[in-house]
């Protein structure tokens, strides 16, 4: 590959970063003074949008028709759905606990989702569990404890502050067992572009019937058009703006080296959230950011580079 083809995948795998911590961003103003209920329903418009468009750019519609001899069958089907119900119920609670504690505080304990995906790929997809991920573990727990006595010591956003903390952690488990049933739903025969229309219908949906039942349903008329603003603009920063990134990268760079980038999203939500939205940071705080984003990229980056160095081996021994 060509140096300048390296250079370019960079260029978009950090443009995957600045769109996920510019949607943080997006989702804390919102959530200032829109209902945080409204949150998830209005941040997957967008995605389920860009799923469509893709679905008619490859032609993959008949994947979703039971009649058409491209049917990917109910067991890839489902996953998806199930990928949709579960990232939203955790959606949910990420838009409480952002407005709780903030970007500084809720997106490094969201990055800890790398580790329930990981337990939960070795329980459903049977993948294996490799002795470097405890270093990468390891230091991510040690970020967050230096992140939470930064919060002790320096000047929380609320004085509920505390809140945040099981409410991003409780909403990575979600996002990590979501992409694991993401993957499940690809490996199963799935398009990239099925797999996103039929998640973010799932999304949508439990969004709107989240929604009914809370009897909230009167705050997405009552919006402000600032809030109702944040909230799509979050969804086109994640679901399309990085999504875009991350998936163009990927083409033109292995994956442990566009996870390398991507792993500096939290670092990146926070220096933001310190210049943009006047966030208390102290150093507590930011060497708990910056640990645990190299524990990410521990477990992300290597992870990845033996994944693929056993999946190159068991292709040659099946080509024998």
């Amino acid at each position: 590959m060509a140096k300048n083809d390296h250079t370019r995948g960079e260029l978009w795998a950090l443009g995957s970063v600045l769109g996920w911590s510019s949607a943080n961003i997006f989702d804390r103003l919102a959530v200032q003074t829109g209902d945080p209920l409204v949150g998830p329903f209005l941040r997957g418009l967008p995605s389920l949008v860009l799923g469509f468009v893709l679905m008619w750019k490859h032609d993959t519609w008949g994947e979703l028709q039971p009649r058409s001899a491209r049917f990917i069958g109910r067991r890839a089907v489902m996953p998806l759905v199930w990928a949709g119900v579960l990232s939203t119920l955790g959606l949910f609670l990420y838009y409480f606990a952002i407005r709780l504690g903030g970007v500084i505080l809720t997106i490094p304990i969201l990055e800890t989702w790398v580790i329930w995906g990981t337990l939960a790929a070795w329980a459903m997809l049977g993948e294996r569990l490799r002795g470097f991920l405890l270093i990468g573990w390891g230091l991510i727990a040690l970020g967050l404890g230096s992140l939470m006595l930064g919060q002790l010591r320096g000047q929380p956003l609320s004085h509920s502050w505390y809140w945040a903390v099981p409410l991003a952690a409780l909403a990575a488990v979600t996002y990590g067992v979501s992409g694991v049933l993401w993957r499940d739903g690809q490996l199963r025969g799935a398009h990239q572009s099925t797999a996103i229309t039929l998640q973010f219908v799932a999304s949508v949906g439990v969004g709107l019937v989240g929604l009914v039942i809370s009897g909230h349903g009167r705050a997405l008329i009552a919006l402000s058009i600032g809030s109702l603003a944040d909230f799509l603009g979050s969804g086109v920063a994640s679901g399309i703006i990085a999504i875009y990134c991350i998936f163009t990268a990927l083409r033109m760079l292995e994956v442990a080296r566009v996870y390398a980038v991507s792993s500096l999203t939290p670092l990146a939500a926070t220096l933001f959230a310190r210049f943009f939205l006047h966030e208390q940071l102290n150093l507590f705080t930011f060497c708990g950011v910056v640990i645990v984003c190299l524990g990410v990229t521990l477990t992300q980056v290597f992870g990845s580079r033996t994944a693929a160095r056993e999946q190159s081996r068991e292709t040659a021994q099946a080509s024998r």
